[in-house]
């Protein structure tokens, strides 16, 4: 996934501009991870938009999240 793409994601998630910078800056710094990122949304109040389509997930903190 490019920059431009997670930006596109973040913007749609409705992370505010300081949000997606410091976001972006982390991958940046230590590159995508989609199941970082989920947590990092969890963590901030979002819902996880990266790791959704991931078949094998087995993080159950973002599992559980995801599942109503």
């Amino acid at each position: 996934m490019t920059l431009e793409e997670i930006a596109f994601e973040l913007e749609l998630a409705g992370l505010r501009m300081e949000e997606q910078r410091m976001l972006l800056s982390s991958i940046k710094r230590s590159g995508y991870d989609a199941k970082v990122l989920d947590r990092k949304l969890i963590a901030m109040g979002y819902a996880p938009v990266f790791s959704i389509y991931d078949e094998d997930l087995d993080d159950e903190y973002i599992t559980k999240i995801a599942k109503p």
